[in-house]
């Protein structure tokens, strides 16, 4: 699983600096700014849905209920994917819209796409598949567009666009046959009321989810949206760049998250209060055995690494916002996997208070401070909205379960 974290991280990379180097810094902030609008759209028109599946399927999972996950997902699917072939259609007829980008038609193909990589990537997730989750995450679809970029010269928003479409088709493909390959072995009969519950129980799920997916991203983006707003796109591309080099912090927490989620969500299913406790210690040690050391290195070589992208790359004010990037994505690495911890264990309202508050701080920080400041305003706001909602979420974790979520507090070299 980390393997493939990595490798769609260099993916990620690859893209960035063969758009920035080819086609110059304000090509890569439009690209970067499709990718805001692909992520915001799919998210939001998911309604919640691929959230709530992965509580859903992974203690229907532990239960050995496959025949169950096969038909709701066989069910669930079929309004994602008239959503999707609606926004792709809506795309293709409308060409020409400008959102701080001229679209050209291919907005809508890839957002309709990413509804159905997210919704099968979280799917396979719940079910413990997190090698194949990993695969449709944006790491990989830029990998292969950064094939596209060296082999067609092809724009960066038509690879993505194209790239996206392969994945969809993938991973729908991918997890249609693994839950029919899983469903037949599995001799349970469906109950009458059975498609009625589980309705019922999705709906509950996906709107307090899909509230605090929106939050969410609003705390990921909207440093992003404000540079968008007040600066060009060549200030857009030099503050991404800061922000990739600070999410490599984060990376290993990626992979153990997709781990941890449907664990945490069958332990609290079944009780197990240690074994919950034990889960995120652990996670919290790979997380801080690789976040303190990362800080280190991003302070020693952030110079350097930002100049790969380019000479303009290299201006104090990036390097300022990467190190404030940094300390941010170091807190939120030591913290945890806090929101997803509250989503499987029944805090998903606390969660959304706790993320309205931190998007709230974050948004009214932006506003005054990238005007004044640019990337350096975007990155202290970025950091604040960090700051809020992983402390918020260790103090009520804390309340809730009875332990810390950091890793250095808990002591885990003893505890794990």
């Amino acid at each position: 699983m980390l393997l493939i974290k990595v490798l769609g991280a260099f993916g990620g990379f690859l893209f960035s600096l063969l758009v920035a180097r080819q086609f110059g810094d304000a090509a890569l902030g439009r690209a970067e700014l499709f990718v805001l609008a692909i992520t915001v759209g799919a998210t939001f028109l998911r309604g919640g849905l691929e959230g709530a599946v992965v509580k859903l399927f992974g203690g229907w999972s532990s239960e050995g209920a496959h025949g169950r996950i096969v038909r709701r997902f066989l069910q669930w699917t079929k309004p994602l994917v008239l959503v999707a072939a609606l926004v792709t259609a809506g795309g293709l007829m409308a060409p020409g819209l400008k959102w701080g980008i001229s679209v050209d038609g291919w907005l809508g193909l890839a957002i309709g796409s990413w509804i159905l990589i997210g919704w099968a990537g979280e799917a396979l997730r719940g079910t413990g598949r997190v090698g194949w989750y990993a695969l449709l995450q944006p790491g990989w679809w830029m990998l292969m567009g950064a094939v596209l970029i060296v082999l067609m010269g092809w724009a960066p928003t038509k690879v993505l666009s194209i790239t996206a479409l392969i994945l969809a088709v993938f991973g729908m493909a991918s997890a249609v046959t693994l839950f029919n390959r899983a469903g037949r072995l599995d001799g349970s009969v469906p109950t009458a009321d059975e498609k009625r519950k589980d309705n019922a129980v999705l709906r509950g799920l996906a709107a307090p989810i899909w509230l605090g997916s929106m939050l969410h991203l609003v705390l990921s983006w909207a440093d992003t949206a404000m540079l968008a707003a007040w600066m060009d796109e060549a200030a857009v591309a030099h503050y991404r760049a800061a922000f990739r080099l600070a999410a490599l912090l984060t990376f290993t927490q990626f992979a153990v998250n997709a781990l941890g989620a449907p664990t945490f969500g069958a332990l609290h299913a079944s009780g197990d209060r240690e074994g919950l406790r034990r889960t995120v210690h652990r996670i919290g040690w790979m997380n801080t055995a690789v976040a303190l050391p990362g800080l280190a290195f991003l302070v020693a070589l952030g110079p350097w690494l930002l100049g790969l992208w380019g000479d303009a790359f290299t201006a104090p004010e990036v390097y300022k916002a990467l190190l404030i990037l940094a300390a941010g994505q170091c807190f939120n690495a030591l913290c945890g996997p806090v929101m997803y911890l509250l989503n499987m264990t029944g805090g998903e309202r606390a969660g959304l208070l706790i993320l309205a508050v931190s998007a709230a701080v974050q948004l009214g920080a932006a506003v005054f401070l990238v005007p004044a400041l640019g990337i350096v305003g975007g990155a202290v706001s970025a950091a604040l909205g960090m700051l809020f909602w992983n402390g918020l979420g260790v103090w009520y974790i804390r309340r809730q379960h009875g332990f810390f979520m950091v890793s250095l507090i808990s002591g885990w070299w003893k505890q794990s």
